[in-house]
């Protein structure tokens, strides 16, 4: 009965839901020396043995945000291969991940989440899923498993006050800053300003929360929104949109779709020649293959992105890091894989930190954290640091008006960049502190 209770509890948030998505052999900033602190010793049941500490993942790995979910996967399977192999936690144990598949669902969340406990795992990190997000973080919060979102940039899963869930990325409040600033160099650069914006989403709920910024500010950032338009996975044909688009003289477009909307829309606008610049938010214009599918379309297309290797590699190892990952992989770093790094590094820190893997233990340790840009944590971020917000701040899309425990260290431009396909090849333009002001943005006027 008490099982059923937390499902119908956690369920009711998901209809509510209006937006998306001490040993010292571990890491140090900057070599992989490990963090200190004191906590209790007792441990969740089977969440580590003689050799291994496990750390659950959640993340769709089937249905239509399978490929999304594999390539932060990957950023969270590097991450734990990188401490396992410069010493591990907790003198010498190694990371053991427990994987599950949300299948983008969020009753299939729950049901995998829970199979999470039952492993015994002591830190979970997921999901990719907004969804799934605010029906699982019930259930960290009530059966107090430290729980490190990696990409859900929803806010109405984070507006208790707890010590358990965590988000390392940005909400989708966040970035006002970056996209301001971003929007005025792109007005410099093509010699007009951007008065005119279209919106293009998907209409489940990452697409849905990830727009909201743009409807909000259309006033405060002097822009008038000529298209506001949800779009799907299974939609077969863009031309009266991209009509609409070309008809109104817009002169960006917002994209927070998925793969196949992506590629469609963009290969549509190069048909009917619409001369407006695209700018992605995520999703199918940071896919791997976006540019190998979409061909000559994709020039000039605009993405925000959190690391790129054209915009990383502040240090040898980062740039050794990234040819390693591609080279297993195949494919460069980018948003997803990034965010995995980011959520699982924390993780691991946070038990290096608290010393032990009990679960609270580790949630205290979260609580309090304080990294700096230097920790090793952040290789693939260009954050300030993590630190938590613990103590809330107003936030407009959470339920209580407040939103906990997001990190507040994202820097001046959230740490994200923007970057734009020159030739067939994504290149880092803003901001020009990071390149040097050599790359000027290209445009399809």
């Amino acid at each position: 009965m008490k099982k059923l209770i937390a499902m119908l509890l956690a369920l009711a948030m998901a209809f509510a839901l209006v937006a998306c998505g001490g040993g010292d052999q571990g890491a140090s900033s900057n070599n992989g020396a490990a963090s200190s602190g004191n906590a209790s010793t007792s441990t969740p049941a089977d969440s580590t043995s003689e050799d291994t500490v496990k750390i659950g993942v959640l993340l769709p790995l089937s249905g239509g945000g399978a490929y999304y979910g594999e390539v932060q996967l990957n950023g969270i399977e590097f991450c734990k291969d990188y401490i396992n192999a410069n010493g591990g936690v907790l003198d010498g144990k190694k990371i053991e991940l427990v994987v599950q598949d949300s299948a983008g669902d969020p009753e299939t969340g729950i049901s995998a989440f829970e199979v999470l406990l039952d492993q015994g795992v002591s830190a979970v990190v997921g999901p990719y899923n907004s969804g799934v997000a605010a029906v699982t973080a019930p259930l960290a919060i009530q059966h107090g498993v430290p729980y490190v979102i990696c990409n859900a940039t929803g806010e109405n899963f984070m507006g208790e006050a707890n010590k358990y869930v965590y988000r390392t990325n940005v909400g989708s409040s966040d970035g006002d800053n970056m996209w301001t600033a971003a929007l005025s160099y792109i007005g410099e650069s093509r010699g007009n300003p951007c008065d005119k914006v279209a919106i293009v989403y998907d209409e489940g709920d990452w697409g849905s929360s990830a727009v909201g910024v743009w409807r909000n500010n259309a006033e405060s950032w002097g822009y008038e929104i000529t298209v506001d338009e949800a779009v799907s996975e299974s939609t077969t044909d863009m031309s009266t949109l991209v009509s609409k688009i070309k008809a109104a003289e817009t002169d960006l477009v917002i994209l927070a779709t998925f793969t196949a909307a992506t590629n469609l829309l963009v290969k549509t606008m190069e048909d009917y020649q619409c001369p407006a610049l695209m700018a992605g938010l995520g999703g199918g214009v940071g896919d791997k293959n976006f540019i190998n599918e979409v061909g000559v379309a994709a020039e000039n297309v605009l993405y925000t992105a959190p690391w790129v290797p054209s915009w990383g590699g502040a240090s040898d190892e980062v740039n050794a890091l990234a040819a390693q990952f591609k080279e297993k992989y195949g494919y460069d770093m980018t948003m997803e894989p990034s965010w995995g790094w980011l959520a699982c590094a924390t993780a691991i820190e946070a038990i290096n930190i608290a010393g032990s893997a009990d679960r609270e233990a580790i949630a205290d340790a979260l609580y309090n954290i304080d990294l700096k840009s230097d920790s090793w944590v952040l290789m693939f971020s260009g954050y300030d640091g993590i630190k938590f917000d613990t103590a809330g701040s107003e936030n407009a899309g959470s339920p209580t008006g407040m939103r906990y425990n997001q990190n507040v260290a994202l820097g001046e431009t959230s740490g994200m960049i923007l970057i734009q396909i020159q030739d067939g090849a994504w290149t880092a333009i803003y901001p020009t502190s990071y390149t040097g002001g050599e790359d000027i943005m290209r445009t399809n006027d």
